[in-house]
């Protein structure tokens, strides 16, 4: 399983709001287009961001959610373009360095300088991570890992976020919404899925494997 990204300890949140500007957005507002110039590095101090990218047809694959503690924008301090696209899934609040104080702030706080390291790290490994599994996995077994890494215990079952819509979860893997209503089927199908009169799904293969 990949380990959960790094949150900025306190002290490095105030260095960060010590030398950016507060920016406020409503959910569904988008902080940057993929292409655009960069003005800056982030951090999300509260609610919640999407990483995506999407096509010309109008497919969305999901690159990264972002929580507070976060930084993001760490790959265009270089003053390259935006790789991905960044949307408000909530009300935003976050900080804003611009490029020239966050390398000057890279090159005089060790500490920062490390957490930015760790953190394009974890970030590459993760896209790597999902490029292998693009190839080398079926769409059945995209979908289940997705699952397994998202569902809460409740009582004897593993319950699946609603947030994890079919579409989300093709976003999420790379896939058509069609072809990951197939592979759920099939899950539903070998029991490993289950549905309520709701349509909201459980895992009980998971719930026999963590408890077992």
């Amino acid at each position: 399983m990949l380990e959960p990204p790094p949150r900025l300890p306190p002290p490095l949140v105030a260095l960060i709001s010590e030398h950016g500007q507060l920016e406020r957005y409503a959910a569904n507002d988008v902080l940057f287009h993929e292409g655009d110039a960069s003005t800056g590095l982030y951090l999300l101090l509260s609610g919640r961001l999407k990483v995506h990218a999407t096509a010309a047809d109008g497919r969305e694959v999901t690159y990264n959610l972002l929580e507070p503690g976060e930084l993001l924008g760490e790959l265009s301090m270089d003053g390259g373009a935006r790789t991905a696209s960044v949307r408000a899934l909530t009300d935003v609040t976050c900080i804003l360095v611009d490029n020239r104080t966050a390398r000057t702030l890279l090159r005089t706080q060790p500490d920062l300088a490390e957490h930015v390291l760790s953190l394009a790290a974890l970030r590459a490994r993760r896209s790597t991570h999902m490029t292998r599994s693009m190839a080398l996995e079926s769409t059945r077994d995209r979908v289940l890992g997705l699952l397994e890494r998202h569902a809460i215990a409740d009582g004897d079952v593993w319950r699946v976020p609603t947030e994890l819509t079919q579409q989300e979860i093709a976003n999420r893997i790379g896939a058509s919404r069609e072809t990951v209503n197939r592979a759920i089927g099939a899950l539903v199908r070998e029991g490993i899925v289950r549905k309520d009169a709701g349509q909201r799904m459980s895992l009980l293969a998971l719930a026999r494997r963590r408890t077992g």
